[in-house]
């Protein structure tokens, strides 16, 4: 005889673990206890009824999910779900920028109606993945637009909530999800400076990352915002939460402080907001549970954490994220968004429909040009990278007015102007490395570096719109951030003529052979400060880059200085110049990249000062021995070990920090405990709470400023 069945039919039927008890604890908890029974309803078991998980379901009534809902989630208000998740009965008669209702419409067609395994030599990796719990989609629509397989089709009642026993439980950031929850809802600031800053992030910053389309995300806040209880953290979609905590961060790092107050932000409660911003982003992916509920929001936030992590002192757990975020991407389907022909010979205006497909594509395509560029980037200091460009098939991110998604010419100002510029440059990175790597000798691998010198400058002359020339005249009707543009580009090409040379840094300041590198990088360093500076004096936003790049340029400086006379006219010159970026670093208070650097630079001046001190002391004492006619003295060694032991190993200051926190970044924490800090520490809180165990974690990735990079290859000389 078959075994009697044990488990309840509402947990059969939702494919959910029973605890064989009537009634059973799910259903005592989703308040249907009194239904729960194990007989089938409506004629007895009926396997094509029964046998099907909802979400496959192709008509709402054919869906366990849509007829035996339990009340709580049928009763949940319309009001209270996310904007990207509601109806559009509920949303307002006709904002411009609100998704057509089919987008995320859970009725979306099967997996096997889209095509999902129609190509042969593809069906057993599709069926791999899906014993991996994962999916293998080949196109970004079907996985972002359609959401298939995500968690939250399964209507409101599945949005990340604070509605009771299942908030309840710990989570890895420390309390319930609950407290976390409200937490949060204790740090967003008021309606108004919500907007100042969201406002500000889109006029001003956008520009430089385009990792989120900013007309679409301002429509959502608004809308958000107009229900009776505003913005409730519980009732949020999280990953849409982490976003909005990420811009606010991006915002305030990047606003002066003249703006920052007149937003009403004074400079300590600033700095405070500020990192706990950038902790809540965190904290909202991870109660969200992003890593297994892929979505765009959660890429988005982590690209836009970028402008503020590195200022923070967060560079270890941004590059963390970044591979996340490179994985969810993956998993969306972003690198596989080719040529789109739907709407190529579509006349006139695009409908609302396409117009948010539109959108939600080129989302796609500027969120992984943004992931590409951050990995390449990062390649002088990892000396690898984790994207070939061979494996993707994903367009550069199309040149169009932001309002109506109508194509616009390439030199006409756009959100996408820059990126793709910077697209275009990080491009160059893997190709450089993979070709030095392959070269042998010491002839021919400096041969690759003068043709990808050459080439870099053919992109800045070349290949660069008309409005990114210093040459071209500001027009009235250009944007506000085009000069803002222009000198971070600047910075940002002199920079990477720099990480271009810098194998060869080192031995350029004692082989003639390479003394081509010598000056091209002196000449970098010293439009990097000149640029730095003035970016700073027009009072544009300051981006993280400035700063980071600002060291590196003080450093080779720096360098420099070790292998020149005091007699001659670059020695005081670029002195000078290392002391006035000390000074230029000096203000940004709440840095952390400047602090490390005006450590760093001032330790190398002093080094070299010491240094020289004891050079002229011991030709002293020869001379005054006799000794001058054995020949020239020899020239002291620049002990590295002794110096880097000083520099982060046993000073107080080290110490200091280590003892703060010992796992070398800042706590990520959402809350921190007040009576943990002493009345005197909290002045230095922002300092004693941004600890490092090893020097390569004193600046960001995208430096290049590696521990094997600056001791090993460039400071291992005689002087």
């Amino acid at each position: 005889m078959p075994k009697e069945r044990q488990t309840c039919t509402e947990c059969s039927m939702r494919r959910q673990k029973c605890d064989r008890n009537i009634p059973c604890s799910r259903c005592v908890k989703r308040g249907d206890g009194a239904k729960c029974s194990r007989e089938w309803p409506q004629g007895g078991y009926d396997p094509k009824v029964h046998r099907i998980y909802p979400r496959t379901s192709t008509k709402p009534e054919s869906s366990p999910s849509a007829t035996d809902a339990s009340p709580a989630a049928r009763t949940v208000p319309d009001s209270s779900v996310h904007p990207s998740l509601r109806q559009q009965a509920s949303a307002p008669s006709g904002p411009k920028f609100q998704a057509p209702p089919s987008t995320y419409s859970s009725n979306s067609p099967p997996a096997s109606a889209t095509g999902l395994v129609t190509d042969v030599d593809n069906a057993a990796t599709v069926l791999e993945f899906l014993t991996w719990g994962r999916t293998k989609l080949s196109d970004y629509d079907l996985k972002a637009l359609e959401l298939l397989k995500e968690p939250h089709n399964a209507g409101p009642a599945a949005v990340p909530r604070d509605t009771g026993p299942d908030w309840d439980v710990s989570n890895s950031l420390g309390g319930t999800g609950a407290a976390q929850v409200s937490f949060l809802q204790l740090l967003l600031p008021s309606r108004a400076q919500v907007f100042q800053l969201v406002e500000y992030h889109i006029n001003s910053i956008l520009w430089y990352h385009g990792c989120f389309h900013g007309p679409t995300f301002y429509e959502e806040l608004k809308t958000v915002y107009k229900r009776p209880s505003g913005l409730q953290i519980r009732d949020m979609d999280l990953r849409w939460t982490a976003l909005l905590f990420s811009v606010m961060a991006a915002s305030m790092t990047c606003a002066s402080e003249h703006l920052a107050l007149s937003w009403g932000f004074k400079k300590t409660e600033r700095a405070k907001l500020n990192r706990q911003w950038y902790k809540a982003t965190v904290t909202c992916l991870n109660l969200a549970d992003y890593m297994w509920r892929h979505h765009v929001y959660s890429v988005e936030a982590i690209t836009v954490l970028t402008l503020s992590a590195h200022v923070l002192g967060f560079s270890n757990t941004q590059s963390t994220l970044l591979g996340a975020g490179l994985k969810i991407a993956q998993g969306l389907g972003l690198q596989r968004l080719g040529p789109d022909n739907e709407f190529s010979n579509t006349s006139g205006p695009l409908t609302p429909a396409q117009r948010d497909k539109v959108i939600k594509r080129e989302t796609g395509r500027r969120l992984w040009s943004q992931l590409c560029i951050q990995d390449w980037f990062s390649i002088p200091f990892s000396e690898m990278y984790s994207v070939q460009k061979m494996h993707f098939t994903s367009l550069r991110p199309m040149t169009c007015d932001e309002l109506t998604m109508e194509p616009l010419p390439d030199d006409v100002p756009s959100m996408v102007g820059f990126p793709n510029l910077l697209f275009d440059i990080a491009s160059l990175m893997p190709q450089m490395h993979d070709a030095i790597i392959s070269s042998n000798t010491l002839y021919t691998k400096y041969e690759q570096v003068l043709d990808y010198d050459a080439k870099m400058r053919a992109l800045a002359t070349e290949g660069c719109a008309p409005y990114f020339s210093m040459r071209e005249a500001i027009q009235p009707n250009w944007p506000t951030y085009v000069p803002w543009a222009r000198r971070s580009l600047t910075i940002c090409i002199a920079h990477k003529i720099i990480m271009i040379h810098r194998a060869f840094l080192g031995r350029s300041f004692t082989e003639p052979a390479f003394d081509f590198t010598r000056r091209t990088c002196m000449a970098a360093a010293k439009t990097i400060l000149k640029e730095a500076r003035q970016a700073y004096d027009e009072e544009g936003p300051m981006l993280w880059i400035d700063q980071a790049f600002m060291v590196a340029a003080g450093i080779t400086l720096a360098l420099d200085i070790f292998h020149r006379q005091g007699n001659e006219p670059e020695y005081d010159e670029h002195r000078k110049l290392v002391e006035n970026t000390i000074s230029m670093l000096g203000k940004f208070e709440n840095s952390m990249i400047a602090l490390r650097g005006i450590r760093l630079l001032s330790s190398l001046l002093a080094e070299q000062a010491r240094l020289s001190a004891d050079q002229t002391l011991e030709n002293y004492r020869k001379r005054t021995h006799g000794m001058a006619e054995h020949g020239q003295p020899k020239r002291q060694k620049f002990n590295v070990p002794k110096f880097v032991e000083s520099f982060v190993g046993n000073d107080s200051f080290t110490h200091s920090l280590r003892s703060a926190n010992r796992g070398g970044e800042a706590s990520m924490d959402v809350r921190e405990p007040s009576e943990a800090r002493t009345p005197a520490a909290q002045d230095s809180a922002f300092t004693m709470d941004l600890g490092y165990e090893t020097f390569e974690q004193l600046f960001p990735p995208h430096t290049g400023i590696s521990n094997n990079f600056l001791f090993e290859d460039l400071l291992n000389f005689d002087i």
